[in-house]
């Protein structure tokens, strides 16, 4: 079934299904957007930005945002998790800000269980990442428990050990956990991951 969505257009962010991602909004036209999406329950879109605002055919991910903090002055701080991945189709609306219907895309993430060696190699990862980044130990275990969903184990590997756009991109675009995989493979072994100056290097091998 084809449906609404509302497209925020960054170069620097790319959504992720079930992966949670906040975002300062202070233009008027996407402060009007978040309202909107609120009033209508329409989903928001993270897209790149293209000069000619042609967006069929992008695959992107989108999720209802919700409000952390307003401000006197209008500006919002949002959250967005992934929920929908959509193949953009007809532009709706451009003005004040841009709108398309769109068709769900399906992934795969119950076949290819012949990758467990992998999937644990991305888990011990992320779990030597959150000994630097996440500093309580309730939130460590909180995170752990979370990559025991495969999908999002790989969403969050790709998050935060991944620096290449590309990479990224290709993660979101890949429709198989086995596509996924091979693509982190690539992605991050074998090299050294850094977490900042003066802090551990994590080993991918």
């Amino acid at each position: 079934m084809n449906d609404k969505v509302f497209l925020f257009p960054l170069n620097s962010s790319i959504l992720f299904k079930k992966v949670t991602l906040p975002f300062h909004i202070f233009e008027p036209r996407y402060i009007q957007m978040v309202n909107d999406a609120l009033r209508y329950n329409v989903p928001i879109a993270i897209v790149p930005i293209l000069s000619d605002s042609i967006y069929e055919g992008t695959i992107c991910v989108a999720g209802h945002p919700h409000i952390m903090a307003s401000h006197p002055d209008g500006r919002m701080d949002i959250y967005i998790t992934g929920s929908h991945k959509c193949r953009l189709l007809k532009k709706q609306s451009d003005s004040p800000y841009i709108s398309y219907r769109y068709s769900e895309v399906s992934e795969d993430f119950i076949s290819g269980d012949f990758y467990e060696m992998e999937l644990e190699s991305f888990k011990n990862l992320l779990k030597r990442w959150s000994l630097t980044f996440l500093p309580d130990k309730n939130q460590r275990e909180i995170f752990a428990n979370t990559l025991e969903d495969p999908e999002i184990l790989l969403n969050y590997t790709t998050l935060f050990l991944v620096d290449s756009y590309q990479d990224k991109n290709s993660m979101m675009m890949a429709a198989t956990k086995g596509e996924k995989i091979k693509i982190l493979m690539q992605a991050l072994g074998p090299k050294e991951i850094s977490l900042g100056p003066y802090l551990p290097v994590l080993k991918f091998k």
